[in-house]
């Protein structure tokens, strides 16, 4: 048996509210309800935020996502004073 042809859903574009990049438009086939920022279609990686996947863009709420964990800095090596040449 065949299965129905799905028809393509397209979001729209949206700016992102961190950094104004364009975020989509997305098109896709199964539009995910978006409770999370993982499930967001829409993302912004630099800024971590993603725009719920609602088609008409009066009813999308952006979503922060947690940001991941900054490698600890390297601490700087410790100064060491200058040498002097011995005295006579």
């Amino acid at each position: 048996m065949k299965r129905p042809h799905l028809p393509m859903v397209e979001l729209p574009h949206l700016r992102c509210p961190g950094c104004g990049k364009h975020l989509g438009p997305v098109k896709a086939r199964n539009i995910p309800l978006a409770e999370k920022f993982e499930d967001c279609l829409r993302r912004c990686e630099r800024c971590r935020i993603g725009a719920t996947n609602a088609k008409n863009p009066a009813k999308v709420r952006f979503i922060q996502g947690v940001k991941p964990p900054e490698a600890p800095k390297p601490e700087p090596a410790p100064e060491t004073p200058p040498q002097t040449p011995p005295q006579p």
